[in-house]
């Protein structure tokens, strides 16, 4: 599955209308100078590359150093706490439905939530 990257406010905005569409919605937050942001981007990555087509997801990964304003505007509009790494998934009437950060970002934690994403 294609991965967006969000680089900014305009594409954010863009990216949240995948769920009008009836997809939920995955932000993946990364530090790309960061050891623990690699080892869950590799988790990350791993998973989607394994993610059926037919899933009603759409996938998203912003970088929290280029694109520090966007990332602190999620977390400020999700009211969730900013981390990195960090896994944000959305609900299609975007409600937060998972999130977790470090090493908690899991295949086995991402895998529970695909339950109802046909």
């Amino acid at each position: 599955m294609k991965i967006i990257k969000l680089k900014n406010i305009k594409d954010w905005e863009k990216f949240k209308k995948e769920a009008s569409a009836g997809n939920e919605l995955i932000i993946f937050k990364f530090s790309p100078i960061c050891g623990v942001s690699f080892y869950a981007e590799n988790i990350f990555q791993n998973w989607v590359d394994n993610l059926q087509e037919s899933k009603r997801i759409s996938l998203s990964k912003v970088n929290v150093i280029t694109a520090r304003k966007l990332s602190l505007q999620i977390a400020r509009e999700l009211n969730v706490t900013h981390e990195s790494p960090q896994v944000i998934w959305l609900k299609t009437d975007l409600s937060i439905k998972w999130n977790a950060s470090h090493y908690n970002i899991k295949e086995t934690e991402m895998d529970k939530n695909l339950v109802y994403c046909n």
